[in-house]
């Protein structure tokens, strides 16, 4: 009779098979719920990590704001014992790098003219009329910008690495163009707006219109024409 007891009190203290697998379910929803927290918190890491990347690119590509420049570079030149000499009147070298609106670049090159003394350049307050056709100015890639630079100005003498950069807006972003001025390959450039030349070849050659000089209406207080 005692031993048919003790049979009972073991019994009783059995866990019914339903509660087994009610703990195996909360012990599957405990799993899923910080999978879930686990990987919300690797989705927020990744963001963050966007976010460092965008704030790196963004100091890398600082935009180059022409009007700026100038002011902080006359600003270094007035405070020099010995100025440079004055890039006033200087518009236009041997090869040019045009970049519009939408961050496009081009490249156009002038025959080469060995100057051995001033004749006066420095007065000049307009660019000179280059007579610039639209078959003279070529589309550049942009990925291919160091390369075809490299290729047209340093295979030159030392004395023409020199690069003329017009821009049809103060403020350039495009990335390739200020990757290519950080590298520092081509040391001698001067930047300014476009002429009223560039733009207007530039405009017909987009548009693929015939093209006649003397079929423009010049501002000639933006161009100096010459005498006919």
């Amino acid at each position: 009779m005692i031993l048919e007891n003790s049979f009972k009190t073991i019994s009783i203290h059995k866990i019914p098979r339903n509660c087994f697998l009610g703990f195996f379910y909360i012990f599957i929803l405990n799993l899923i719920s910080m999978t879930r927290i686990f990987i919300g918190l690797l989705i927020c890491l990744l963001f963050l990590n966007c976010d460092k990347k965008k704030e790196k690119t963004v100091i890398k590509n600082k935009p180059y704001i022409i009007s700026y420049e100038n002011k902080e570079l006359k600003r270094h030149y007035d405070s020099l014992a010995v100025r440079p000499p004055s890039t006033k009147g200087f518009f236009y070298g041997e090869s040019q790098l045009i970049i519009d609106q939408k961050g496009n670049l081009y490249f156009y090159q002038k025959r080469h003219i060995q100057i051995l003394c001033s004749y006066g350049s420095e007065n000049d307050t307009l660019p000179h009329f280059l007579n610039l056709q639209p078959k003279d100015i070529v589309k550049i890639p942009k990925k291919c910008l160091k390369d075809f630079l490299s290729e047209n100005i340093l295979s030159k003498e030392k004395k023409r690495h020199i690069l003329i950069i017009g821009s049809q807006s103060d403020t350039i972003k495009d990335p390739y163009f200020l990757d290519f001025l950080k590298s520092n390959i081509i040391q001698t450039y001067y930047i300014r707006r476009t002429t009223q030349e560039e733009d207007t070849v530039l405009k017909y050659k987009n548009n693929s219109d015939y093209y006649y000089s003397d079929s423009i209406k010049w501002d000639r207080t933006k161009i100096k024409l010459p005498n006919k």
